[in-house]
């Protein structure tokens, strides 16, 4: 017993020296566990932040800026041009209209009676837009237009063959003829024709009278006449 008193005053101090070491080691060690414990609950926290912030609704694409005026453009295109129309076409045909009339030169037929001497109400545009105040639309004149009173008897501009008889919803009457050259004259806007297809005529024969053309009802009664050459339009030469 003594031995042992003897040594604890002997090491008493070494001893308590020793406690207080291993003392503030634990205390460190549960501080610096408390610090993890503390950093992982914040990085766990703004996880969760980052998480909810990628949820969020997209609200620029689920509702879009209102109120934004639509632009709006000038009548500087011709729009579709109406389906089932021998008369007027429009585009492609318009093009090639141009091109034909520059390469090849206007048909002159041989005999014409007074209605073809006249000044035409409305020239053909080739492949310029002319706007038309019936259809309300922008498109191609694919022929010229001439006055006439209603009921007037018309004669073809040259003989030919009758190609085909038709009543044409935009306009009325068509009688086509093919010329000896191949040339093909329409007319457009007769009524009580007098002729049938495959029929041979000459420039004296009637073809019918002068009637209507719903697609042109804002002009003065006239005769619609269009000249094709090679499938594209071109201008109407009446000598």
């Amino acid at each position: 017993m003594n031995h042992i008193k003897a040594f604890f005053r002997e090491k008493g101090l070494y001893l308590i020296c020793l406690a207080l070491v291993f003392a503030a080691t634990a205390a460190g060690i549960l501080a610096l566990r408390s610090v993890v414990n503390n950093l992982a609950g914040i990085t766990r926290q703004q996880d969760l932040q980052e998480d909810s912030t990628w949820d969020q609704p997209d609200t620029t694409v689920t509702n879009p800026a209102s109120d934004v005026p639509e632009p709006t453009s000038a009548p500087s295109a011709a729009p579709s041009a109406p389906a089932s129309s021998s008369g007027a076409q429009s585009g492609s045909s318009a093009a090639s209209s141009a091109q034909a009339a520059a390469a090849a030169p206007s048909a002159s037929p041989a005999g014409s009676s007074a209605l073809w001497q006249t000044k035409p109400l409305a020239e053909f545009s080739g492949n310029e837009l002319v706007y038309n105040e019936t259809l309300a639309d922008w498109r191609t004149h694919n022929g010229a237009d001439y006055a006439a009173d209603p009921g007037d008897e018309v004669t073809p501009v040259c003989a030919g063959k009758v190609t085909t008889v038709d009543q044409d919803a935009l306009w009325g009457g068509v009688v086509e003829i093919t010329d000896a050259d191949g040339g093909v004259w329409r007319y457009c806007g007769l009524t009580d024709v007098k002729v049938k297809a495959g029929e041979s005529i000459t420039a004296a024969d009637t073809l019918g009278a002068v009637g209507s053309i719903p697609a042109e009802a804002h002009v003065e009664p006239h005769i619609h006449l269009e000249c094709l050459r090679d499938n594209a339009y071109q201008q109407p030469s009446i000598p």
